[in-house]
């Protein structure tokens, strides 16, 4: 049914486009654009199931959520007029525009959105206690938001009421899903309200998207997208390099190769995923003292160059990170902000707890040898940077003066051991919802919290978060957890891993390009 149906015009725009990108700064307004993605040949478009990067960054320009991040990260209204908040924050109203047209030509109602929201929930698999038999990643892209809404309800053709199991501004997050019509949610490549709807679709070779000259914010400049599918990143690369795409977007480390060139645009596109170092705090080494506090794992930290870890392990494909919230946002405390890396004092933390260096180069309290440290590892498909950077760790380690051995092991066996508290030190990937909330890893019941970490301040600060319906009350509570983060140090937060945005010329004036919409602000190139 959906055959390739690629206009003549478009092709020959589309050709021109390549053959002339070097050109594409001079330009007003580009007719037409290619992009390389990775994606597999049996791709079947449904935006609410995608799970593959690329392809949710080509259709993330069809579609249009309740509302959308701008470039702080802070969310901010989009098909949605007004707002508020009800009930001490429990109850979330919300007006529609009425101004707004599907691709199909029907008018966005209140209809759509909940029709969106059930079709998500049946997905999902969910009861109304969020058991489910659906494996994770059957569950649909956006399962999560159903941590935060409770139910639904249209109380008029423009109005639909939300009723929150979060009285939280965070749950505005959960509210930037693809809006689709009632009429199509169970549909292969559903009508949005974007400013590009789909032109065509070629399994295995190409999505073609034509700009949508009804959109309600303005007719997009680009009038045609490309997106070239490839079996992976290298072939994507290649493509770019041998100009046949105008735009690839990777976070393959070989897109490190870009850094520097003088004739190619490459932006750091942000991802959510954190690597942390993780510290089982039930291990002898690691329970806090009578201060309450654990001198081993600071020397820890102040003993891992982070830089130099994003520089030989990714080739400066990541960038610091200093607690779970990213630094540049509205929400980040910039007091937590400080370079930690300091040998000297680590080896001078680990004298003060009594762990003294011998002349064979080993440490020693009351005559007993420092416990080996074992760091448990697992790679991501393809890669073995983890391992690498797990590697490069053991060494600052072993500077002063530490035993410390990697094993690497699978993914399921890692995490089968941290749930039984059975590991010294893990390196691991903590894959962040779009919700910023960091309490999955920090609250005493939180689902990854592996390292036993339990406060009752924290525990407080993050139901103080989860309770605050204004944006500077939820601000408030956010930074106030990046200190007690600091203070406490539940893991060792080491670096956010980074995607690449590579184009021939800049095609947008968004700041941040991130993960699943690194084309955002192509529909405005050469607009003014």
């Amino acid at each position: 049914m959906f055959k390739s149906r690629i206009r003549r015009a478009a092709a020959l725009l589309l050709c021109m486009a390549v053959a002339l990108c070097p050109a594409l700064a001079g330009a007003e307004g580009l007719a037409a654009l290619s992009c390389a993605i990775v994606a597999t040949s049996d791709l079947v478009i449904r935006p609410l199931e995608l799970n593959q990067r690329d392809v949710c960054s080509v259709v993330d320009l069809v579609y249009e959520g309740l509302f959308t991040m701008d470039d702080n990260y802070q969310p901010q209204p989009e098909l949605v007029y007004d707002f508020s908040f009800s009930n001490e924050g429990n109850v979330l109203s919300v007006t529609l525009r009425d101004d707004v047209t599907f691709h199909n030509g029907q008018p966005l109602t209140s209809a759509d959105v909940c029709a969106t929201l059930d079709y998500m929930f049946a997905l999902s698999g969910f009861d109304k206690d969020l058991n489910s038999e659906v494996a994770l990643e059957d569950r649909g892209l956006y399962y999560s938001t159903f941590y935060s809404i409770r139910s639904w309800e249209a109380t008029g053709d423009y109005t639909i009421t939300f009723r929150l199991r979060r009285a939280s501004y965070g749950s505005l997050y959960s509210l930037t899903f693809p809006i689709l019509p009632a009429s199509e949610v169970a549909n292969d490549m559903p009508s949005g309200t974007g400013p590009y709807k789909y032109d065509g679709y070629e399994p295995g070779g190409s999505i073609w998207l034509a700009a949508n000259p009804h959109w309600w914010q303005r007719s997009p400049s680009v009038k045609y997208i490309r997106a070239n599918i490839y079996e992976d990143s290298e072939l994507a690369l290649n493509a770019f390099d041998l100009q046949e795409v105008d735009i690839a977007m990777s976070r393959s480390i070989n897109a490190s190769r870009y850094s520097g060139s003088l004739t190619t645009f490459s932006l750091t596109a942000r991802t959510r995923q954190l690597e942390a170092l993780l510290i089982n705090r039930a291990h002898k080494l690691f329970k806090n003292d009578d201060s309450g506090d654990n001198l081993v794992r600071r020397a820890i930290s102040y003993a891992i160059d982070r830089s130099e870890l994003i520089s030989s392990a990714y080739q400066g494909m990541a960038t610091i990170a200093y607690t779970p919230v990213p630094a540049g946002t509205w929400i980040s405390n910039e007091s937590t902000i400080h370079d930690i890396y300091d040998p000297l004092m680590a080896a001078s933390l680990l004298d003060t707890a009594g762990w003294k260096l011998a002349d064979d180069g080993k440490r020693y309290k009351d005559g007993e040898a420092m416990p080996t440290i074992y760091i448990l590892v697992y790679d991501e498909p393809g890669s073995t940077a983890r391992t690498n950077a797990a590697n490069r760790i053991k060494d600052m380690l072993t500077e002063v003066g530490m035993t410390v051995y990697v094993s690497t092991r699978s993914r399921d066996f890692v995490i089968g051991k941290l749930k039984a508290a059975d590991y010294t030190l893990a390196l691991v990937g903590f894959n962040f919802d779009v919700n910023p909330d960091p309490g999955f890893t920090l609250t005493s019941t939180g689902a990854c919290n592996y390292t036993r970490y339990r406060t009752d301040d924290m525990n407080d600060l993050i139901g103080q978060m989860r309770s605050s319906y204004t944006p500077e009350s939820y601000q408030n509570a956010m930074r106030l957890i990046q200190d007690q983060f600091e203070q406490d140090m539940p893991y060792i937060c080491l670096y956010w891993r980074t995607g690449v945005l590579l184009s021939r010329q800049a095609f947008t004036n968004a700041r941040d390009i991130r993960e699943l919409e690194l084309l955002r602000g192509i529909e405005t190139f050469g607009s003014k």
